[in-house]
């Protein structure tokens, strides 16, 4: 059987030679045999784990619980580095535009700030959406949306009738242009016209929210735990309800269903083998099934999404469009 395959292959390249098209054949050959090689040989050194920003904030976090365990799978180390800067553009760049397209480099992505960019960045040096394609959709944490206790609103429908009966007369806040964005999208779905107060700090807008200088904003449902009963959720993202928030519905039921969570993704440069892409994703769909990850994630307010990359690559679409939609009717500018 294997001398006849032989012979049929010698057979076709000779008739492809006499029609030109061997060289072509050839290649195709080498590519697959390439292919296959790293199909088995893949990992054979470490694996950088880049993250857009500095040691210990969420992105980092969730980087290195995920190296760990896959370290173990793979065979090879997972080493994290920070390349901090440029509101995550500098990190991002680096493995776009700097790091091979071969599987030894991935890069840790907040979801929003990655989206975002096409809207906010000037003159970038690559395209957010097409040149750092998802591996998996790791996972996602909410935004809630609500008010200070003073404020008198029990309910979305409440907030947004009263802002209906007096345009202009309420505040929201806000300390990042994700952030902005996405209340100015809930708002205007509401029909509300409130006004936008901008703080240059997290810790100021936060604040500024519990002492009712804003009535109402977006915070990450970490935050609004952390408050207790001085901050009332009137709505959580993600398809489930908030354990934290039994009580409290999901934008989807409120008729919002566009409104995205706080999501995380492994990504890679455009053009990495599609078998070194297939082998970390299925080192990391074991990671997000062991307790360690779970737990860990847990504590971060992280629920495990573990989304192919197609479905990981369209929810960085859409909320990438929902973010341009919202800045080109409101005339936001790249800061």
């Amino acid at each position: 059987m294997h001398n006849m395959t032989q012979l049929t292959l010698q057979a076709l390249l000779r008739r492809a030679n006499r029609q030109g098209v061997a060289p072509l054949l050839l290649g195709a050959a080498c590519l697959f045999g390439q292919s296959t090689a790293i199909a088995q040989d893949y990992p054979t050194k470490p694996i950088r784990y880049v993250v857009p920003n500095t040691p210990g904030v969420i992105v980092d976090i969730v980087a290195r619980v995920m190296a760990a365990e896959m370290t173990k799978t793979l065979g090879q180390p997972m080493v994290v580095e920070n390349k901090p800067g440029g509101n995550y553009v500098v990190g991002f760049e680096h493995v776009a535009k700097q790091a091979p397209a071969d599987g030894y480099t991935v890069v840790s992505v907040l979801v929003p700030s990655m989206a975002i960019l096409p809207v906010t960045a000037r003159g970038l040096s690559f395209d957010p959406l097409k040149d750092l394609p998802p591996v998996i959709g790791i996972a996602e944490g909410k935004y809630v949306f609500g008010v200070g206790a003073a404020q008198s609103w029990k309910t979305l429908a409440e907030l947004a009738a009263a802002a209906k009966a007096a345009p202009g007369k309420f505040n929201f806040g806000e300390s990042s242009p994700p952030v902005y964005l996405l209340a100015e999208f809930l708002l205007s779905g509401l029909g509300a016209s409130v006004t936008h107060i901008p703080y240059s700090s997290g810790g100021g807008y936060l604040q500024a929210l519990i002492a009712g200088e804003v009535q109402m904003g977006f915070v990450g449902e970490g935050s609004a735990i952390g408050f207790g009963e001085k901050f009332r959720v009137l709505g959580v993202t993600g398809a489930n309800r908030s354990p934290a928030y039994p009580n409290v519905p999901t934008f989807r039921e409120l008729g919002h269903p566009a409104i995205p969570g706080l999501s995380l993704s492994m990504n890679v440069r455009a053009g990495t083998p599609k078998a070194a892409t297939d082998r970390l994703a299925a080192a990391a769909q074991k990671a997000l099934q062991t307790p360690e990850v779970k737990a860990q994630f847990a504590k971060l307010q992280l629920e495990v999404t573990g989304q192919s990359a197609e479905v990981a690559a369209r929810a960085l679409a859409d909320e990438a469009k929902m973010y341009s939609d919202v800045a080109a009717r409101i005339g936001f500018k790249p800061q």
